[in-house]
């Protein structure tokens, strides 16, 4: 079998262009795939945002890619507090799961709202939290939930500007190109 070389870089073209496509093809469907969390951890870490954030005229954290975001930087640019992330999920889990029989994902949109209240002001039973500080846990997501919805989106949130637009900020923002006031 004879191949020319028109032919011969035809084909490797097409199959270079293949392999650069399948990386977009969805074998999971539907579901998106984490570096630094498991699927558990990130559902929880996503309710904790969207509770921060949360969806009404304008998209809410997991809409923007907070929970991208916050994946992204566990594995690039602080991999130092993954184990942090770890250890709050363990201990909101376990007391989810032994007070109120489910996990944190699963509660109901006011319970969720209270258990981080009580988080936040270390109201929640200590022996949960021997290896992370419990309001050390809260403020951490919330300062990550925070830079994911308002930060560039090329850090992996802030999707399609959604927070931009709700600021109705010019975007992409350029500093010195933005009218404020007219």
């Amino acid at each position: 079998m004879r191949c020319n070389r028109r032919k011969f870089i035809k084909q490797c073209i097409a199959l270079y262009g293949s392999l650069l496509l399948l990386p977009a093809c969805d074998l999971k469907k539907g579901r998106q795939s984490f570096v630094s969390f498991t699927e558990e951890q990130a559902g929880c870490i996503g309710a904790i945002c969207e509770q921060i954030i949360p969806t009404d005229e304008y998209p809410g954290a997991l809409d923007a890619g907070v929970l991208n975001y916050i994946d992204k930087q566990l594995y690039q640019r602080f991999p130092e507090q993954k184990a942090r992330y770890e250890a709050g999920v363990k201990a909101v889990n376990a007391y989810c799961k032994e007070i109120l029989g489910k996990n944190f994902v699963a509660l109901e949109w006011d319970v969720q709202t209270k258990v981080l209240q009580d988080m936040e002001s270390n109201k929640l039973p200590e022996k949960y939290w021997q290896d992370i500080s419990q309001s050390g846990f809260f403020w951490m997501v919330r300062q990550h939930t925070m830079q994911g919805f308002y930060g560039p989106p090329h850090h992996g949130g802030n999707k399609d500007y959604v927070s931009y637009r709700m600021m109705k900020l010019d975007y992409p923002f350029l500093v010195g190109q933005n009218r404020y006031g007219k």
